[in-house]
């Protein structure tokens, strides 16, 4: 059985049915991207979660820890783009305000979901034979952070699970971690040295995400044809009011 899908039978089978949320959350649609960003903004602070520009399949990935491979979805859900901030005990960390999501997921968007399996193509990551490179365990443990640029990225305190999670979606396919790296870790990367510059706009994204992992983190992609458990949307509305 693969990483990933041990990962999503433990939460499928232990929190699908959490119902707690937040002490009071507002949600309201966005009228500003957030830049260089797929997936919005999320932030935590004292208690608060801040979501900006975030669609529910971006709060499904987040409540659950799943990538969107993972998630066979219905309509329309990635249409809809919000901001939301919800507060709870200032003491709540991340994994606490993961749960506290789930909650509001079913309270404010009547999410329903049961789980399921499909097998597909995933690109299976591991430590290449030269090792890590610029990929350092984490200065201090805080909560997870980045920030991107037109040609590269900056991370601090990334599990694992949250590298591949966060890469498998302009990769367009699922991402079981292999590594077997504990802990969570600093790292950057550009992508300057694998974009032939004079011919950028032609460049195949995908063939230059995994020549960035190998070359400037020491991650190898193989394609590997796997069995994942999936998230199966049974049910969502558009959120109550505030």
């Amino acid at each position: 059985m693969t990483r990933l899908m041990v990962v999503a039978l433990f939460l499928f089978g232990t929190c699908a049915s959490a119902q707690e949320s937040f002490d009071v959350a507002t949600i309201r649609p966005s009228n500003q991207s957030v830049k260089f960003e797929r997936d919005g903004e999320t932030e935590i602070s004292h208690g608060t979660l801040h979501m900006h520009d975030v669609t529910l399949i971006t709060c499904i990935k987040y409540a659950y820890h799943v990538q969107r491979a993972q998630i066979v979805e219905m309509d329309g859900m990635d249409k809809q783009h919000y901001d939301i901030t919800a507060k709870t005990d200032a003491s709540a960390n991340d994994d606490r305000m993961r749960q506290l999501m789930q909650g509001l997921l079913a309270e404010r968007f009547g999410l329903k979901f049961h789980p399921g399996t499909k097998e597909t193509s995933a690109y299976v990551v591991t430590v290449a034979p030269q090792g890590l490179k610029k990929m350092k365990p984490a200065v201090q443990d805080g909560d997870a952070w980045h920030q991107n640029s037109a040609m590269g990225m900056v991370a601090k305190d990334w599990t694992m699970q949250e590298l591949v999670a966060y890469v498998s979606d302009p990769l367009g396919a699922p991402m079981v971690d292999e590594t077997h790296l504990p802990g969570k870790y600093d790292f950057s990367f550009d992508f300057h040295p694998y974009v032939d510059q004079a011919a950028e706009i032609h460049a195949d994204p995908q063939a230059v995400l995994r020549m960035t992992f190998e070359g400037e983190l020491g991650l190898k992609m193989t394609r590997r044809h796997v069995t994942i458990q999936t998230m199966v949307i049974d049910h969502v509305a558009a959120p109550t009011e505030n």
